[in-house]
């Protein structure tokens, strides 16, 4: 009987894991859309970055220029990644104002997370 139960509650819980990356990747809090963000910038993942971008960031580039203005970047925007990152890993909270979630960075630095359409989307990351 046992058996049978942790047989169940593992299947239930891939299933869980399985359907969220059907769905795409988790938006449904300014932290989770950006952890989601800074994780696929920091990877590489430049088109799974680009579908995280508020809509005007979206509209203006691709993933393609994306790529370009990373690499002219040279290691600050990676940078800027990891430190949204060890942000969050440390608790730190965004700051909501209603649809938009601010992460401070340190100095004048923030992540900006917007609220589009029931997702949040990643409209800066200084």
């Amino acid at each position: 009987m046992r058996r049978a139960l942790v047989t169940l509650v593992l299947a239930a819980a891939l299933g869980c894991a399985a359907g969220r990356a059907a769905r795409g990747p988790r938006t449904d809090t300014p932290d989770a859309a950006l952890r989601t963000f800074s994780a696929a910038l920091a990877d590489g993942r430049l088109e799974a970055a680009h579908a995280l971008l508020s809509a005007r960031w979206r509209a203006a580039y691709t993933p393609r220029r994306l790529a370009v203005d990373l690499a002219g970047a040279g290691p600050a925007g990676r940078e800027a990644a990891a430190r949204a990152l060890a942000a969050l890993d440390a608790g730190s909270p965004l700051v909501r104002e209603g649809a938009v979630a601010r992460l401070p960075l340190g100095g004048d630095r923030a992540a900006v997370v917007v609220l589009e359409e029931g997702s949040w989307k990643v409209d800066a990351l200084e």
